[in-house]
């Protein structure tokens, strides 16, 4: 029996897409299975454990589908409190979409890792006791943990420590987002008294090995499973009432991959090395919409689903569409797409008759100079028609945004933020986030960063074995300052998002943060 087990804390509106991927995809070939969410399990035994007498309450309200996003949105500001209170006086690693971030982000060396294993918080001891109950519930052989981001680090490694302390014959597997990137190069050989396994890229394959099945290439869709999870558990957490923004954390999104890889896979800032990006392939529609239907009937979810691709295949979205339609499925789904001319107006309305109600993606620096250097593939101009586009289809639009790219000047960072502001004021974009840029070891520009105006350091020389590696630092002589122009770019989207400051000279942010 195979137990997988997302750590906390990713989110809890929904379950994480990665083991109900492996399960649907072990279980296919015969494998017995299941998982749990330790996410969302341990941070509703948390608020009941810290909160007050509303908190009862409150998980009723943020758990109801039914009730408006304006109440739910105040009961979220109460949680968020809440989090505070115990970051304060039980734990200071904690926080409900991360637990001890800080740990994850800056270990080049295993040893802060351990130190803070071996002190157990309250929140740990809530952990630990879930994970015991589980393993007694499940008896599995083997035990697959997923660690897709920083925040969930130390909670992968509590888990292990967990059941090997418990039963050491347990074979324990460790994958996920930040593993693929991040322990690529390690050669830490303490990992072993928690892992018996780490695995990267998809994780298909590297299961396949490990259970001693045959080889086989791996199909371009993979149905998940969300067999062992309570989908009734998940609670919306809406920051705000803003209704492209609270996507992420609101609904009970099946989600689900349209395609394998990224049909682009050029940009300069991304890890197009790495095999989950470049491995692109698509399946046929019929077989996409197929596990869509049957996900909503075995889940017995509202057939909504959110499409996790690095970018939707344009072409795949149109026999999808069709496919839909043609079937009479009613459902609703977004997902990330490049905001290129494939997404003519012809396009866009057949999506929106289909389904979508929403899209992200990358305008990135926003400044033409910049999208070439990146590989982006758009163009402002390409960008604005897509956008139009989805607009007129009433679609909802999320950009993400970045600035300190290698070689950007102050003054494209202030001609991005007028065209950002633009697009907000003609409601070609609902939402955005600006992203502080971050060299990674696997993109194009570590391979060539002459070509980018920066230097790569030689790494410091450390004693022992490497834990960590993806983020790596670089010199770029007469850069800006980040720091202040970061803080004025996100104090004009905040303004934006808020349907604000439009009238306002971008120059006038700038000033604000002097």
């Amino acid at each position: 029996m195979i137990l997988f087990l997302t750590p906390p804390f990713v989110q809890l509106n929904t379950p994480y897409p990665a083991t109900p991927s492996l399960v649907g995809f072990l279980s296919a070939r015969g494998y017995r299975c299941t998982q749990r969410d330790l996410s969302i399990e341990v941070a509703l035994e948390v608020l009941r454990a810290y909160g007050d007498d509303f908190t009862d309450e409150a998980i009723e309200i943020l758990q109801n589908r039914r009730l408006s996003a304006e109440a739910k949105v105040e009961t979220t500001a109460y949680i968020d409190g809440l989090a505070l209170w115990i970051r304060d006086n039980v734990d200071p690693d904690f926080g409900f979409s991360r637990y001890a971030e800080r740990l994850g982000v800056t270990v080049p060396d295993f040893g802060s890792i351990l130190k803070r294993l071996r002190r157990r918080s309250p929140v740990d001891r809530i952990l630990e006791a879930h994970v015991e109950r589980i393993l007694a519930e499940v008896k599995p052989t083997v035990v697959g943990v997923t660690c897709p981001f920083p925040g969930t680090l130390l909670g992968a490694f509590r888990i292990a420590q967990v059941v090997k302390r418990i039963d050491p014959s347990i074979r324990t597997v460790l994958g996920g987002g930040y593993v693929n990137t991040e322990l690529r190069t390690s050669n830490e050989p303490r990992i072993s008294r928690f892992f018996d396994v780490v695995q990267y890229d998809e994780g298909y394959g590297p299961w396949l090995k490990f259970l001693g099945a045959p080889a086989e290439t791996i199909p371009p869709f993979v149905k998940p499973s969300y067999d062992g999870l309570d989908l009734s558990l998940y609670m919306d957490l809406p920051e705000s009432e803003n209704p492209m923004h609270r996507l992420w954390s609101t609904g009970r999104w099946l989600k689900i991959q349209m395609a394998r890889g990224c049909y682009w896979h050029k940009c300069a800032f991304c890890d197009v090395s790495l095999d989950y990006i470049k491995c692109f392939q698509m399946p046929d529609a019929s077989t996409l919409v197929d596990a869509m239907q049957a996900l909503a009937e075995e889940t017995g979810c509202p057939p909504d689903f959110h499409f996790t691709d690095e970018a939707m295949p344009p072409a795949l979205i149109g026999r999808m569409c069709r496919e839909i339609l043609k079937r009479r499925f009613v459902c609703r789904w977004w997902g990330n797409v490049r905001f290129d001319l494939a997404f003519t107006p012809k396009l866009v309305k057949l999506m929106a008759k289909a389904g979508c109600i929403a899209v992200t993606g990358g305008l990135e620096c926003a400044v033409d100079r910049l999208l070439a250097l990146m590989n982006k593939g758009i163009t402002l101009e390409s960008a604005r028609k897509a956008l139009t586009a989805f607009r007129d289809a009433e679609i909802l639009v999320h950009a993400y945004l970045m600035y300190g790219f290698p070689t950007e000047t102050e003054r494209e960072a202030r001609a991005a933020l007028g065209h950002v502001r633009d697009f907000f004021k003609a409601n070609l974009v609902q939402s955005a986030f600006f992203h502080r840029f971050a060299l990674t070891v696997h993109s194009p520009i570590a391979a060539d960063p002459a070509k980018f105006g920066i230097r790569i350091p030689p790494p410091p020389r450390t004693k022992g074995a490497r834990f960590a590696l993806n983020e790596i630092p670089f010199e770029e002589p007469g850069a800006p300052d980040w720091d202040r122009i970061g803080k004025a770019l996100k104090l004009a989207l905040y303004n934006y998002m808020r349907g604000a400051g439009y009238s306002k000279s971008v120059k006038f942010w700038f000033e604000a943060v002097q």
